[in-house]
């Protein structure tokens, strides 16, 4: 078997960065390890050390741009101002990489759609981060806390599920985005003042 010269992570990222590639020019259906392991150099049989199959490689590139997006979604949650105004922040941010990413990367995309619905570990893991996240900005503002986090995700899946994504983003759709989550938001203050506040 030819050696990559890489270490075992390295040469894991560099089979990464092939599978995007090869997502991108040829789509994500007909992406296949031995087309991988022949543009890396290695037998077909190498890559089983980094991905056990299809279905693992696939959950990796999709874990990756999950974890990027984490990244942003956490500057977005720690910026400046008060926390109803960051848990906005922090909504609008997902918005705009999903729908950004439906229209520069729509192959990658289709594949993070694809391991959505089919309900993947990789995705569920994400969004208890996602849920956990913001049952602490909840929790900053005075809202609530898990159980609120849960209603809340719920409720803005009109505007996040991959499938109901559109290529954007498009100030109609954040527009509503931000009418729907102040209601919300108000509702969340209304039940945290208790009986009579109204």
């Amino acid at each position: 078997m030819p050696r990559t010269g890489l270490t075992p992570e390295a040469a894991r990222q560099r089979a990464l960065d092939i599978a995007v590639e090869r997502i991108r020019t040829h789509g994500f259906a007909k992406l296949r390890l031995a087309d991988v392991a022949r543009d890396m150099g290695v037998s077909h049989a190498a890559l089983y050390a980094h991905f056990s199959n299809k279905a693992a490689l696939l959950d990796a590139v999709t874990g990756n741009w999950l974890a990027e997006a984490r990244l942003r979604m956490a500057a977005a949650g720690a910026g400046p101002g008060p926390a109803e105004a960051r848990i906005e922040a922090w909504f609008l941010e997902r918005y705009r990489l999903k729908s950004a990413r439906a229209k520069s990367d729509p192959e990658v995309f289709y594949g993070f759609m694809a391991a959505t619905t089919g309900d993947r570990p990789v995705v569920r893991a994400h969004l208890e981060l996602m849920t956990a996240a913001l049952a602490e900005l909840l929790a900053e503002a005075g809202l609530g806390g898990r159980d609120e986090a849960e209603m809340l995700e719920d409720s803005m899946a009109a505007f996040l599920h991959p499938a109901l994504i559109t290529s954007g983003p498009e100030p109609g759709r954040e527009a509503a985005l931000r009418r729907h989550l102040k209601v919300f938001l108000a509702g969340l203050a209304a039940l945290a003042a208790g009986p009579g506040s109204a």
